[in-house]
C-alpha cells in the first residue's frame, strides 16, 4: 500500500514536472514569437534574450523537442532586434548629418563675420586716433590706401608705422598667419579690406560672401 501511494506521488510529481516543462515550452514560444516583431524594439531585443534561455532551458529538461521553437525564434528575433536598431541608427545619422553640417556652416560664417567687423572697427579706430594721425608715415600709409580698392590684410603686416602698429595691437594677433588661422569658412584664406574715407571702410573674406560694410 506505501508503495502504491510511493508510486502515485512520484507519477504525479512526473506529471507536474513535465507540464512545467511544457510551459517553458509554451513560454519561450510566445517570448519568441514577440521577438519577432521587430518594430518593438527594446521589447523584442529583451522578449528574444529570455526566450533563448528559457527554450534552452526547456530543451535541457525534457529534451529537444520542447523549447526548440521559442529558442530559435527569440535568436532570430534579436539578431532582427540588432539590425533593426542598427539600420534605424544609420538613417538618423543620414537625416541628422546635413542639419549639422549646415549649423557647423553657419557657426563658422558668424565667426568670419564677427572677425571682419573687429577687423572694420580697428581701421576706422585707428583712423580717428589722434597720435595715429599725428605720425606722417602713418598718415602716408592711409592716404595710399584709400582709393576705395580691396587690399589684402598683410599690408598691415608688411609695413610698421603707427596706423599699423596700432591695428596689429587691437586685433590682437601680432602675424598676418596668426589672424587668417582665425578664419573657419570654406574657401576662407585671408581678409581684403577697402577704404573710401575715414568712416566708409569695408571688409570682406575673398571665396565667400562674407562682406562687412
Amino acid at each position: 500500500m506505501s508503495n502504491q501511494t510511493m508510486n502515485s506521488q512520484e507519477l504525479h510529481d512526473l506529471v507536474a514536472l513535465k507540464e512545467l516543462h511544457k510551459g517553458k515550452g509554451v513560454a519561450a514560444t510566445i517570448l519568441g514569437i514577440v521577438s519577432l516583431l521587430g518594430c518593438l524594439g527594446p521589447i523584442a531585443f529583451i522578449c528574444g534574450i529570455i526566450a533563448i534561455f528559457v527554450g534552452a532551458n526547456a530543451r535541457k529538461k525534457s529534451g529537444k523537442t520542447r523549447g526548440t521553437a521559442g529558442m530559435v525564434m527569440g535568436i532570430i528575433g534579436v539578431a532582427i532586434s540588432i539590425v533593426g536598431t542598427i539600420l534605424i541608427i544609420a538613417m538618423m545619422s543620414g537625416l541628422m548629418a546635413p542639419q549639422m553640417l549646415n549649423y557647423i556652416d553657419k557657426t563658422n560664417i558668424s565667426s568670419d563675420t564677427q572677425l571682419c567687423d573687429t577687423v572694420r572697427t580697428a581701421i576706422i579706430t585707428c583712423m580717428l586716433d589722434p597720435s595715429v594721425l599725428g605720425d606722417e608715415d602713418a598718415v602716408d600709409f592711409i592716404e595710399d590706401y584709400s582709393d576705395g580698392d580691396y587690399y589684402d590684410i598683410y599690408v598691415m603686416y608688411a609695413e610698421d608705422n603707427e596706423f599699423t602698429e596700432a591695428f596689429r595691437e587691437l586685433i590682437g594677433c601680432d602675424s598676418y598667419e596668426d589672424l587668417c588661422d582665425n578664419l573657419q569658412s570654406d574657401g576662407a584664406h585671408t581678409i581684403e579690406f577697402s577704404i573710401e574715407s575715414y568712416s566708409d571702410v569695408n571688409v570682406q573674406i575673398p571665396g565667400t560672401d562674407i562682406e562687412v560694410n
